[in-house]
């Protein structure tokens, strides 16, 4: 037995064993058996039948015999037929093809790049994961790649090719250690294949040459100078100098002549401003604020002017009392601005405390503001009660009435208004709620008001203590209760007199908890 490469001609040419898949080897021995003369004589078992793909194990797989001579004297031949279910990997096999990957790509005799091919083999694989021969994937059919050989390119050898360096360009700074000068290049050819690669930097950066810097140094400003006196208007004055420095961090700047340093400042270049010193007496303002922003005026957030306003202030500061009555508060100033913004103005309070509070104009995006809203509709900032409360233990309250402080309770006039705060005793820590019939119901104007204004039935004193009918009418109360409970217990007690009298009435008891209803 021998493995044979097959060729389409049929003939075949002797390979190693390794070559040949292991599992299908034939059998070289097999069983036999030699039938004696009485005995059943049958045919071998054909070929199990073929399983359906699917490989359901509800589809029976069958093998058949027959018997090629009787058995005598009434033997049993054996079966000439098995079934067996198809199960898969086990009788039952599925098969698809199987890949290998691009070969590399092969080109032609004596060529080292430039155009080629590559292909791929095609085998067919078992369910199982064991390789067999291209005929079963064949004869079921299976749907075979279609691309087996591709075209395919060896890139030829090209090193990276980079243009010539650029000129150095200027110093990135006239003077000092920090400039720097730059030159680059750039790439005329990518790498191909195995060639030399490409730089990362394209760019190359080397020191100035160290130039000392020379600049003009403006001084601080001098306190305001009067001459002939003391106050009044004078001038303040700086000065202006020429230094060099190296640019290092470790050298100090020198004064050389001025002119290393070329020519002057034109801005913020002055070296006197006129300025005053407050004579007793006079209105100091404070300097001007920053200008504010571009604000236009708006009615319900459109604007109907054509430029915006910005505005600054100063402010008063009081060098004399005696003078502070004829200096302005304030003093601001206004000039036409582009790009406005429409803003919308509220007044704000803060809460009443010791009858006054704060109140400011603050702007639709939160910042409070001088200026904007309408003084007409400022709100109060202090309040007062009419009459005043002049009264013991009594305040303001945020109404604008008189009330009594914690402890105590308002007893009220007839009129409404408060007479005295009257102390509660046991309630020094709490605010009562006790008012007369004229506190929760308004007055009416007539005679008997009239008559009886300016006194009303109070059970306590001013100190606190209970007045003395107090007492008696409790006394007179007490006795009434009695002599009810006395008369009911006779009634109850008195014998039948008529036949015919009404029910006999239940005993009344009259229950007494000391309180009289006033």
């Amino acid at each position: 037995m021998r493995c044979v490469n097959t060729t389409e001609d049929g003939d075949g040419e002797t390979v190693a064993n390794m070559l040949c898949n292991n599992s299908e080897i034939p059998v070289e021995m097999q069983k036999c058996s030699l039938f004696c003369p009485n005995e059943c004589v049958v045919s071998e078992w054909s070929r199990w039948s073929q399983c359906p793909q699917t490989c359901d194990p509800t589809v029976m797989q069958t093998r058949t015999r027959h018997v090629l001579r009787s058995a005598l004297k009434s033997k049993i031949c054996p079966e000439t037929s098995q079934m067996q279910p198809c199960i898969l990997n086990q009788n039952c096999f599925q098969y698809h093809y199987n890949l290998t990957d691009w070969s590399t790509c092969q080109l032609n005799e004596n060529a080292t790049c430039g155009h080629g091919i590559k292909n791929r083999l095609l085998g067919c694989m078992r369910s199982d994961g064991k390789p067999v021969n291209r005929n079963y994937c064949e004869q079921i059919n299976v749907e075979a790649p279609a691309e087996m050989i591709l075209d395919c390119v060896v890139e030829c050898v090209v090193n990276c090719q980079l243009s010539e360096w650029s000129p150095w360009s200027e110093c990135s700074h006239t003077c000092g250690f920090a400039g720097q000068m730059i030159r680059t290049r750039s790439v005329i050819m990518q790498t191909q294949g195995e060639g030399r690669p490409c730089p990362a930097d394209l760019t190359q950066y080397r020191n100035c040459v160290v130039k000392p810097c020379y600049s003009w140094v403006l001084g601080v400003w001098s306190q305001c100078k009067v001459e002939g006196g003391q106050c009044g208007d004078g001038i303040q004055e700086r000065n202006l100098t020429c230094m060099v420095h190296d640019g290092s961090l470790s050298a100090a700047s020198k004064q050389v002549e001025t002119a290393q340093c070329g020519e002057l400042p034109a801005k913020d270049g002055a070296l006197q401003l006129p300025c005053s010193v407050p004579c007793p007496g006079d209105c100091h303002l404070t300097e001007w604020s920053e200008w504010s922003s571009c604000e236009l005026t708006c009615i319900e957030g459109r604007s109907f002017e054509p430029a915006g306003r910005q505005s600054r202030s100063r402010t008063f500061i009081i060098q004399s009392f005696e003078n502070q009555d004829s200096c302005p508060e304030q003093e601001v100033e206004t000039r036409p601005c582009s790009g406005g913004k429409c803003y919308n103005y509220v007044w704000k309070t803060s809460l009443w405390q010791d009858n006054e509070r704060a109140a400011w104009c603050q702007r639709s995006d939160g910042m409070n503001v001088t200026g904007g809203c309408s003084l007409q509709m400022q709100p109060a900032t202090a309040r007062q009660c009419s009459p005043a409360c002049k009264k013991p233990f009594s305040y303001c309250t945020q109404n604008g009435i008189c009330g009594c402080e914690r402890g105590y309770t308002e007893i009220l006039r007839s009129n409404g208004l408060l007479d005295y705060c009257m102390k509660i005793p046991g309630l020094e820590d709490k605010k009562a709620d006790v008012k007369t019939n004229a506190a929760k119901h308004k007055p009416v104007n007539s005679k008997m008001h009239d008559i009886f204004k300016g006194w009303s039935i109070q059970p306590f004193n001013q100190d606190g203590k209970l007045k003395l009918w107090v007492y008696g009418v409790s006394a007179g109360g007490f006795l009434i209760i009695l002599s009810l409970i006395f008369t009911s217990y006779l009634v109850c007690k008195t014998p039948k007199q008529q036949q015919h009298a009404p029910p006999q009435q239940k005993c009344l008891t009259l229950a007494y908890d000391g309180d009289i209803d006033m």
